[in-house]
C-alpha cells in the first residue's frame, strides 16, 4: 500500500503515548470521546489538500501517501499540543515549520509523493469549500496620464 491512514497507534509508535494520552483526557468537554481523532481527520485534510493541487488523491478520505506519515505524525502531534496550550519546544517549532515547507513544495510541484491506490476518477478535484473570485475594474487613463504616449 502506497497511501495509509493515519491512526492513533502510529501516534503511540512515534510519540510519547502517555502525553497523547493525557493530551487528550484534559482536552475533553463534556460529551466528548476523543480528541486526537479530530485532529488526525483535520492534518489528513490538510495534507491531501495540498497533494491534491498536483497529484491525484487516493478515493479514501482518510488516506494520506505512505511517505508523508511522519510529516503528519509530527503535525499532529504538534496541534495537540498546541490545543492543550502547551508550549512547544524549539525542535517542534523547526519541525512544524519544516512540515509547512514541505507541503508547499509538494502543492508546487517541487516535490513527489506515492501515486494512489485507488485514484479518484479524473475530473473530480478536491475544491475550497469557500472559492475566491475576483472581480477588477476596467480603469482607463485620463488625459494628463496619457500624455506623450502618441
Amino acid at each position: 500500500m502506497r497511501w495509509l491512514a493515519i491512526t492513533i497507534s502510529d501516534l503511540y509508535n512515534s510519540k510519547s503515548a502517555t502525553l497523547i494520552d493525557q493530551i487528550n483526557q484534559n482536552l475533553l468537554g463534556a460529551g466528548q470521546t476523543d480528541r486526537v481523532t479530530g485532529i488526525i481527520a483535520d492534518v489528513t485534510l490538510e495534507v491531501r489538500r495540498k497533494v491534491a493541487v498536483q497529484y491525484s488523491i487516493d478515493i479514501d478520505p482518510t488516506k494520506i501517501p505512505g511517505g508523508l506519515k511522519t510529516l503528519a505524525v509530527d503535525m499532529i502531534y504538534c496541534r495537540l499540543k498546541i490545543a492543550a496550550e502547551m508550549t512547544l519546544s524549539e525542535d517542534e517549532r523547526i519541525a512544524l515549520r519544516k512540515c509547512v515547507t514541505d507541503l508547499d513544495r509538494i502543492a508546487d510541484g517541487k516535490d513527489m509523493v506515492d501515486q494512489p491506490d485507488n485514484p479518484e476518477p479524473s475530473g473530480q478535484v478536491m475544491q475550497s469549500a469557500n472559492p475566491i473570485e475576483y472581480h477588477a475594474n476596467r480603469r482607463r487613463a485620463k488625459n494628463h496620464q496619457s500624455s506623450g504616449l502618441l
